[in-house]
């Protein structure tokens, strides 16, 4: 199956899951990532500004403010195929990008964070993803020190498409287990 039509047949299943049990899930994810930067003490991270089909991170990005954890939102430059993480300053200093998706204002810093949150529709327990079809994250991540994992429900473990230039997350987090992908193990919890 082609990444288009992986793609497709997420985006449809993302958005038939049932609110309640989505919130509940996401709940879970939450908690499970604020142990794992309690844990490997990090003091900044990189999370997109989620779409309504994904994992909501509006409360967690406000759950690690409140923890003094450093937040930075990706903003994308469609034109040179770029991105750069900027701070977050308050949901109030959002606005809409060309392709209608919340970002910061435009700091005159852009830092790498200590640890990216990756979005994505599909991952493989190899760690390897089947995102927007941009490139954005890949290109991105090709020169990033740091560490990366990605917050995920159960659905979204499936099959994926690789290609030469994709990136795999270190770390995948799902309500109901973390998974070393680069180490190829996993751990129920």
């Amino acid at each position: 199956m082609s990444k288009q039509s992986l793609r497709k047949e997420m985006m449809k299943r993302l958005n038939t899951l049932d609110p309640s049990y989505k919130n509940s899930e996401s709940q879970i994810l939450y908690e499970k990532f604020l142990e794992y930067i309690k844990i490997h003490n990090i003091n900044s991270v990189g999370v997109v500004l989620s779409m309504p089909h994904e994992l909501n991170t509006d409360p967690l990005i406000s759950m690690l403010l409140e923890a003094g954890v450093e937040v930075y939102n990706p903003i994308c430059d469609y034109d040179e195929k770029t991105m750069e993480f900027h701070p977050f300053i308050s949901f109030d200093d959002l606005k809409a990008d060309s392709k209608n998706i919340r970002v910061p204002e435009i700091s005159n810093r852009a830092v790498q964070p200590e640890l990216i949150i990756v979005p994505g529709l599909i991952f493989s327990h190899d760690g390897y993803r089947i995102g927007y079809g941009g490139g954005f994250y890949d290109r991105y991540l090709a020169g990033f020190n740091g560490n990366t994992v990605s917050l995920i429900f159960n659905e979204q473990i499936g099959e994926t498409a690789r290609e030469p230039h994709d990136i795999a997350v270190d770390v995948i987090i799902t309500p109901t287990q973390t998974i070393a992908a680069e180490a190829g193990w996993k751990y129920d919890k």
